[in-house]
């Protein structure tokens, strides 16, 4: 996932998790659950 041991060992575990899933979503292996692009958030929020 490009990181250096060190960097995996003082990162939070959320932290590692967030980036394993991303990992998994980009490598094709799980899709996300709920698929929003830019324009649905920034009209929900403006």
């Amino acid at each position: 996932m490009g990181m250096s041991t060190e960097d995996f060992w003082f990162c939070p575990l959320g932290l590692f998790l967030d980036l394993w899933e991303c990992h998994k979503q980009y490598v094709g292996i799980s899709k996300p659950k709920i698929e929003l692009f830019i324009d649905e958030i920034l009209s929900l929020g403006v």
